[in-house]
């Protein structure tokens, strides 16, 4: 005949069952702090000689942003959070808004964005994480380029960045003879940049090992460029 344990014995093994599953409880959600991302946004024109640009918003202390993108100078604004949207605007004579809904995960699922002028646009965005670490360097990028219009310009063109702490890289369709150390670059959140020389300028980020770049120089260049 099989004997029952102890009430005392049964007890303890309850009480130590119960710690087991205390332990292995999920912890507090992690806080969203929007300052430790940056957006990095695209726009095609709606109608038009349509072509892909790039901009940046940096988020800062006290609402306040600023807006990277073509011009010389950065344009200041303020932002506000809520818990499904973001709300970027600068006012002025480089008046511009722009707006992004964030789903559950505080992903951006839809972007609008208006600028100074009866322009229209097709906007996209990501909400990017700010990161110590240059995710630029040493990578390499292949893909085609566009130029206004959606006219194909350069087939198989190539983006290599030089190592870290370099902030260079070159551009190419030969690949034994670009010289990655041809162009400077200002590091974005980690993942974007920012080079000018003389009267070109380009842009440019990576997200899912893609690298989206656009430039103006005379005529305007656009592209995608997947990691090699």
């Amino acid at each position: 005949m099989k004997k029952s344990l102890p009430l005392a014995i049964l007890a303890g093994i309850v009480a130590v069952s119960g710690c087991k599953k205390n332990d292995t409880a999920p912890g507090p959600e992690k806080a969203f702090v929007i300052t430790n991302y940056f957006v990095a946004g695209t726009n095609t024109q709606a109608t038009g000689s349509r072509y892909t640009s790039v901009y940046f918003i940096q988020f800062l202390e006290n609402n306040k942003a600023l807006f990277i993108g073509t011009a010389s100078d950065n344009l200041e604004g303020i932002y506000r959070l809520t818990g499904d949207s973001l709300i970027f605007e600068v006012t002025g004579g480089n008046a511009r808004t722009a707006r992004f809904f964030l789903d559950k995960d505080k992903k951006i699922a839809s972007a609008y964005y208006k600028g100074n002028g009866p322009v229209e646009y097709e906007a996209a965005a990501r909400l990017l994480p700010v990161t110590a670490n240059n995710e630029l360097a040493g990578k390499t990028f292949k893909g085609d380029e566009f130029k206004m219009g959606e006219i194909p310009y350069r087939s198989g063109l190539i983006y290599r960045f030089g190592k870290a702490g370099s902030n260079t890289y070159g551009t190419g369709t030969d690949a034994s003879v670009i010289d990655n150390a041809a162009n400077n670059y200002t590091l974005i959140g980690g993942s974007g940049f920012k080079s000018v020389n003389g009267t070109i300028t380009e842009l440019g980020f990576v997200a899912d090992q893609r690298l989206t770049v656009f430039r103006s120089g005379g005529l305007y260049y656009y592209g995608k460029y997947d990691q090699q």
